[in-house]
């Protein structure tokens, strides 16, 4: 009889297990309510049993694994991960980890997707800063047509991490995302765009706002870039700068999520933004 097993777990006491148990808030939520909520999206909450005790837990679902947390004094990680898979041999995609379980899960046969990692900063109505002379600051709204949102956002990501990871999307998906991510921030839109008046192009944009589903409220910055021609200018420094101004009225806190190894970390800790713990997505290589 294997000494390992998985159970069903009630969810909303896996809510409480898996919040003080997984020594991370990924999501920099800073609140317990909005940390409970963000796990109990689903009833698909195991614990992980070896030799009949609870020895952590995960949400297990589709192939996928999220939120998995050891149970204290239970410390043995990789006993953790040998009892979790042998109970289930299907499991593609592992998400939201904690990077110390990077190594264990490569010998397992996964491979490292990606490390991403939550920067909030408080926002500020002091935040200021002033465009070089030849550009002006505007609002970011539907007067921008979608074709031109879309090739200036691919413009700005090339030769970013995320395109070298995930490749360049089709510009119909990238149409399609910023649409959604506009129409998400429209409540409280804190979307702008900084235009060369010379050229008559815009050289960098920002889409972010107020989601009425972002827990407590926060602003988020969903999408910032700048063209290539215009880097090293200040121009992303200014845009970030006058987010933390305007969303002030709205909210104290201002978001966003960012892949390890983008070059545009540097900035964000230049104008104020602070690290939450870095998280990997996994999947398994396939023979």
């Amino acid at each position: 009889m294997s000494k390992y097993k998985i159970e069903q777990a009630e969810k909303d006491l896996f809510a409480v297990y898996q919040v003080l148990y997984s020594d991370a808030d990924i999501e920099m939520w800073y609140d317990w309510n909005s940390r409970l909520d963000d796990t109990k999206f689903t009833d698909q909450c195991f614990w992980i049993i070896y030799d009949n005790n609870r020895v952590g837990g995960a949400i297990i679902n589709d192939g996928t694994v999220m939120y998995p947390f050891l149970i204290s004094p239970f410390v043995d990680r990789t006993v953790f991960w040998k009892a979790l898979f042998s109970c289930c041999k299907d499991i593609i995609n592992i998400r939201g980890i904690l990077t110390e379980d990077v190594s264990i899960l490569l010998t397992f046969g996964y491979r490292l997707d990606v490390i991403r990692q939550i920067m909030c900063c408080p926002t500020d109505p002091g935040m200021t800063s002033v465009l070089p002379s030849g550009y002006s600051l505007h609002t970011l709204n539907d007067s921008v047509d979608s074709k031109t949102l879309a090739s200036t956002i691919m413009q700005g990501y090339i030769g970013g991490i995320d395109y070298e990871i995930h490749g360049t999307p089709d510009e119909v998906d990238v149409k399609e995302d910023a649409r959604r991510l506009m129409q998400i921030y429209s409540p409280n839109n804190l979307s702008i765009y900084i235009f060369d008046e010379n050229e008559q192009k815009i050289a960098g944009l920002c889409i972010a706002g107020i989601s009425e589903s972002i827990p407590l409220g926060f602003a988020e910055i969903g999408e910032i870039c700048v063209l290539p021609n215009y880097r090293n200018k200040r121009l992303g420094e200014f845009m970030l700068k006058q987010v933390r101004a305007n969303a002030h009225k709205y909210t104290p806190v201002v978001k966003l999520c960012v892949t390890v190894g983008n070059y545009a970390e540097k900035l964000y800790r230049t104008v104020g933004f602070h690290s939450g713990p870095r998280f990997a997505n996994m999947s398994k290589r396939m023979s």
